[in-house]
């Protein structure tokens, strides 16, 4: 357990790249609070939760987290897949709810 932990906990380094990646390219429309929030506070969780609690019901929250993820870059895949595809997004409004939910948590 304590092995997918830390993989958990590299992915959340790649988030924090994604952002920096944005700042590099000077894509600020991109870049809310809520986005740098997020991606700058998970990485810390991960370790504490990597370091102290590993295995243990604290991951439940950012199983959560996870699953938002696998949501939101599923819509990306689907809107660079061309117009033909917009008929299938309508459910875009409630993702970005769902990302707010679960980022406040």
């Amino acid at each position: 357990m304590l092995n997918l932990c830390y993989i958990y906990f590299i992915s959340k380094l790649t988030e924090f790249a994604d952002t920096t990646f944005f700042v590099m390219r000077k894509k600020k429309s991109q870049i809310t609070w809520l986005h740098v929030y997020h991606h700058s506070l998970t990485p810390i969780e991960a370790w504490i939760l990597v370091k102290f609690l590993a295995g243990g019901n604290a991951t439940f929250p950012n199983l959560l987290n996870n699953f938002v993820h696998i949501c939101m870059y599923f819509y990306y895949m689907m809107s660079a897949m061309g117009p033909s595809f917009a008929k299938y997004l309508w459910w875009k409004k409630y993702m970005t709810e769902l990302q707010i939910t679960i980022a406040v948590r």
